[in-house]
């Protein structure tokens, strides 16, 4: 009766849903409000030309062609206002050959060189730098694009852009472009070339869609070609303008590179080894374009020695943590898998696969991706990954493969499906559990004035003994104007839903969030940017008949952004929590001192403030305090970060947590503090150490890492990494590996 009652709740709930989402779509082709006045964007229109002579990249715009190509210019801000011209215009050229489309940007400035960034490091953040920024959609579905940015010390940072933009761009994704930047007295120059082979398009489409963004952060100016509403991100691909082809381009007949890398790892276990094991490995990466649009990835033996370590966290909850992924050759055009389902329902999450309990790794002998668009409408993902047996843990050989399918609908949304698989015997110690498989549909509302977006799916998990209740389905809906934004969402994980490939930390029970944020904007914005308040939601229910109330809080906040970028923040609200087993909320993992079974609740207030980000020393604050479970607790943050430009920075972050707990329940102090030191000597030479220390897990861990990119794509890798025990300071396990990738086009 369960299953059924749940099945049927999901059934209306989101037929629902649908309907509304649809209704809702319907309602956002309205046009925008009235004081927004959003121009037509197919009237902005980039016209780009073949150029008859070879342009140099050296950032000078010297060569005549230039001065044939047509421009663009008339920036207007996007933030702190969305109605104004820019104050730093901008003049952008296109032109193309038969290999590169080439942009000529001439910012002017007239801060003489006064320029804001953190470093010399690539792939730098949209607030960690000045810089200007192409954002191209190739097949113009206003769904996924492209972001190359620049910043006036000659940076380079790109990345992909999934859902629409709506959440920025995915910096993880890297390939093979060129640019330079030229300084000059009011301005400063960047020429940027990127390569056909780079991206992935269809031969003879005469448009492509286009948008071009600057970031002044010394103006206090985020600035962009296309006009639209200042709550939309600045990477939407629903505000961009045309790029008008004279002629349209068409693809070369063979795109293919090679990325081979050879390693050496030196490691040494304190605790069990007598000497240190010296091993070395070797293997290939390769990438295809089997058409414009569609790229075949293939892995053989690869290494992900040179990973940065994960940034701790501590874990006061009864659930587990997440950790994004950071191997390349998951997270590289990843985001079709990724995207299915909510953060904490995924389907598949690519680090269930070759690491065990999120840290040993497991080899993989072998992983291919086909993955990119058929045409406007579909785009498919296929990817299937072997891994090797772990003897030391019982562990036989796995396979794991995924399929994903999408079809564009209403203009930017999509509805998709996927499959996951994993194949093999003894997975984690269980015998007879030699598969787990994950279907699941999803539907993406996009509108395309990106005022609604949303989201609905379900979910059905497959395993050798089939049980009632594996599934799960959820409903997101937001509605975003400037000024106002409002969200709803609900959840419902059944008791044995277990996608062995993803990540759903809680299982057993339905979860509604309703969020509401009112934001200000002064009409005189020489001290403050914006201002607003906000409230949110979040109760876990059971999924018995009675509903019981397993988690609730609820927060309100109000928060300041100052013209100088500064800003505070502070927040009250209350917390209930039904303990269904017994929990040591102290955090040191003590069962025979855990709270029992019961109801508690408790109240929290605390406030958040961070100094000017463009000043050499930056510095930010944050506390927390109130009842927690039967007793108190506090928690205080602090970081401050100093700025020796252009090399660099080194950064002190310290977190303590103060636990009161009435006898005989325990009491604790966690520290968790970490000093990073980032030192960029060029544009090609990175090096940083990360040093963590941790009392809950009682770990001191350094993580140095020094990378010298010596041709395009094409690295050395030197890190070393050392574990000691926090109270005793005696050393637990080191290693140092060395690792070269060459990247080889064909």
């Amino acid at each position: 009766m369960l299953g059924c009652r749940c099945i049927l709740g999901f059934s209306s709930c989101s037929v629902i849903l649908f309907l509304i989402l649809v209704r809702l779509h319907t309602f956002a082709q309205l046009p925008e409000p009235k004081h927004i006045q959003a121009p037509e964007f197919d009237n902005y229109v980039l016209h780009i030309q073949r150029s008859p002579v070879p342009i140099t990249i050296d950032g000078k715009l010297s060569e005549e062609a230039w001065n044939h190509a047509s421009y663009v210019t008339n920036f207007v801000q996007h933030y702190p206002t969305d109605s104004l011209p820019a104050r730093s215009q901008v003049f952008v050229r296109a032109l193309y050959d038969d290999e590169y489309i080439y942009f000529g940007i001439t910012c002017i400035d007239s801060t003489a060189g006064k320029y804001y960034f953190q470093s010399l490091r690539r792939d730098f953040g949209a607030d960690e730098s000045d810089g200007v920024m192409v954002i191209l959609d190739p097949l113009s579905t206003g769904q996924n694009g492209f972001a190359f940015r620049v910043s006036p010390v000659g940076v380079q940072s790109e990345g992909f852009v999934a859902s629409g933009g709506n959440f920025g761009m995915d910096r993880s994704w890297d390939n093979v472009w060129f640019s330079e930047v030229h300084s000059a007295q009011h301005q400063w120059t960047a020429e940027i070339a990127i390569p056909f082979r780079s991206l992935r398009f269809e031969s003879g489409r005469k448009q492509w869609r286009v948008n071009i963004v600057r970031w002044d952060w010394v103006h206090n100016e985020l600035s962009t070609w296309t006009r639209f509403p200042i709550n939309v991100n600045a990477f939407s691909l629903a505000h961009t303008g045309i790029l008008e082809w004279d002629v349209p381009p068409s693809t070369s007949s063979l795109n293919m590179s090679i990325i081979p890398y050879a390693a050496s790892i030196l490691q040494h276990n304190l605790q069990s080894d007598t000497v240190p094991r010296l091993g070395w490995g070797a293997g290939f990466d390769a990438k295809w374009a089997v058409t414009p649009s569609l790229n075949l990835d293939v892995t053989v033996f690869p290494d992900f020695s040179n990973v940065n370590a994960d940034r701790q966290i501590t874990n006061l909850q009864r659930f587990s943590l997440f950790f994004p992924e950071q191997r390349q050759f998951f997270i590289e055009n990843s985001d079709l898998f990724s995207q299915f389902g909510f953060s904490q329902i995924r389907p598949f999450f690519s680090r269930r696969i070759g690491l065990t309990d999120g840290s040993r790794a497991i080899t993989i002998p072998f992983g291919a991706r086909l993955s990119g668009n058929l045409d406007d409408n579909w785009r498919i993902g296929i990817m299937t990954v072997q891994t090797a047996a772990h003897p030391e843990i019982s562990l036989s050989t796995q396979n794991y493969s995924v399929a994903a399918v999408q079809r564009r609908l209403f203009g930017r949304s999509n509805i998709g499906a996927i499959i996951v698989n994993r194949q093999g015997e003894n997975y984690n110690g269980q015998l007879g559990n030699n598969y787990n498989r994950t279907v699941g549909i999803d539907f993406n509302l996009l509108s395309n004035d990106g005022v609604w977006t949303g989201k609905i799916f379900y979910h059905h998990t497959f395993t050798p003994t089939l049980h009632p209740d594996q599934f799960a389905t959820a409903g997101w809906l937001r509605y975003s104007v400037p000024g106002l934004e409002l969200n709803w969402n609900h959840e419902y994980i059944g008791t044995n839903y277990n996608p062995e490939v993803g990540f759903v930390p809680r299982t057993g029970v339905w979860r509604f969030q309703p969020i509401v944020q009112q934001t200000f904007y002064p009409d005189n914005r020489s001290i403050v940017n914006e201002h607003g308040w906000g409230a949110d939601g979040d109760i876990y229910l059971d999924n018995s008949r009675y509903f019981t109330v397993l988690d609730r809080s609820n927060f309100l906040w109000y928060y300041v952004s100052f013209a100088n970028t500064v800003y505070a923040s502070a927040f009250v609200g209350s917390v209930y929590t039904r303990l269904t087993f017994p929990f040591d909320a102290s955090g040191k993992g003590d069962n025979d001192r855990a709270l029992p079974i019961g109801e508690y609740l408790y109240n929290r207030f605390g406030f958040e403030v961070s100094s000017d980000r463009r000043a050499l020393v930056v510095a930010s604050g944050a506390f927390r305090t109130g009842s927690y479970f039967n007793g108190m607790s506090t928690r205080l943050n602090g970081s401050i970060t100093y700025r020796f430009l252009p090399f660099g920075s080194i950064a002190l972050n310290l977190q303590r947590d103060y636990i009161m707990l009435p006898q005989p329940y325990n009491s604790n102090q966690l520290t968790l503090a970490s000093l990073q030191l980032d030192f960029t000597p060029t544009r090609e030479v990175f090096f940083t150490a990360f040093l963590q220390y941790n009392t809950q897990i009682n770990n001191t861990n350094l993580n140095a890492r020094m990378q010298w990119r010596f041709a395009p794509m094409s690295d050395i890798f030197l890190v070393y990494t050392d574990n000691y025990d926090a109270t005793s300071w005696a050393a637990r396990n080191r290693g140092i590996a060395l690792k070269i990738t060459y990247w080889l086009t064909i």
